[in-house]
């Protein structure tokens, strides 16, 4: 019975990538993405106190493995406060490999924010019913596409996933920010 939802929901998945095939020039325009050269809208936590880091940005750019739902970069480590500049470049070439990047607060946040995004096509698969849960995303990057997002590292030491929420993406396509001191 465990393992009848993973294969349901990429059953699901795949089908509606199916139905979704065809001119991928009539997206909806995004209601709260930022665009790539923007900032996101996500800050820390209330309850968590910035930290302010006296250093370079940590910067990098990350691709997916070819024509696959993964993340060539799976792993990365920060230091709390630091500027996190993650640039996207999606070298896919098939169409249904659209991709973005999605932080998330905790390994719990995973499943409730990819299912929601299955909801979110309006607002590029970003589900505004779960932004507590998100740090900080790109916008869609199409095959061929590069996006940019640049936020602060939360100030809380510890690992937070980040995924592609990209509809059937996010259960395959999954990496750890580690943030360190």
């Amino acid at each position: 019975m465990t393992y009848r939802l993973p294969f349901l929901a990429l059953a699901f998945c795949l089908v509606f990538l199916a139905a979704c095939g065809g001119d991928t020039d009539s997206r909806p325009a995004p209601t709260a993405v930022q665009e790539p050269d923007e900032a996101p809208a996500t800050t820390a936590p209330a309850d968590e106190p910035a930290v302010d880091f006296d250093g370079p940005a940590f910067e990098m750019t990350m691709t997916p493995v070819g024509n696959q739902m993964l993340f060539e970069q799976t792993e990365f480590t920060v230091q709390p406060g630091q500027t996190v500049r993650i640039t996207f470049e999606n070298t896919a070439t098939t169409p249904a490999m659209t991709h973005n990047v999605v932080f998330l607060r905790t390994r719990d946040d995973i499943d409730p924010v990819g299912q929601a995004a299955l909801t979110a096509a309006d607002n590029e698969y970003i589900p505004a019913s779960e932004m507590n849960r998100i740090l900080a995303y790109t916008p869609l990057a199409e095959p061929g596409e590069t996006v940019t997002v640049e936020f602060t590292a939360p100030s809380t030491p510890g690992d937070y996933p980040y995924i592609c929420t990209f509809p059937g993406h996010y259960m395959m396509m999954q990496g750890t920010m580690t943030v360190a001191s």
